[in-house]
């Protein structure tokens, strides 16, 4: 029954483990993308913010120097919607937060292994393996949704090598 009760937490273990490595690959996307995102938006205000004064200094200027400033305000204005909308660096932020998480539910978990590899007794390991069980399920309900694509393709050494080899 012990046996059971390790390759239970092995389990769960490679599961953090795995969810951690995919929340951390979504907070590095969120966070290119909103470089991808506001590099563009900024230099594109500094842009039309500098053409804007050197029109305003000369009347003459030709019409097509003004609508494609009007068109660069209105892109400049796009893209800082869209940087609002997106939210990237508050989404890179809960990711990170939750792979933090899941790493301290998996270490956790390492100590539990270790500590109730060779228990006789199962209440207390059970009821700490379910106490654990249950941090990861708030864990779940809290943290951001990773794409299915994102986590089937998160690696972890931990589910090909357990603790004492009990998981498979």
């Amino acid at each position: 029954m012990t046996e059971n009760m390790i390759q239970v937490a092995e389990e769960y273990r490679a599961t953090a483990q795995k969810k951690s490595n995919a929340h951390y690959k979504m907070s590095s996307l969120a966070g290119k993308k909103h470089m991808l995102l506001g590099v563009p938006a900024a230099i594109v205000a500094a842009v039309v913010g500098t053409t804007i004064f050197a029109t305003l200094q000369s009347s003459k200027d030709s019409p097509e120097l003004q609508i494609f400033t009007g068109l660069l305000s209105i892109l400049a204005s796009v893209l800082a919607a869209l940087q609002t909308f997106f939210n990237y660096s508050e989404v890179a932020s809960k990711h990170r937060d939750a792979a933090a998480d899941y790493e301290a539910v998996r270490h956790e978990l390492d100590c539990f292994i270790l500590a109730n590899a060779k228990e006789d007794s199962l209440q207390r390991p059970l009821e700490k393996l379910f106490e654990i069980s249950k941090k990861m399920d708030e864990i779940r309900r809290s943290a951001p949704n990773i794409p299915d694509h994102i986590y089937d393709n998160a690696r972890t050494q931990i589910a090909s090598n357990p603790i004492f080899g009990v998981a498979k």
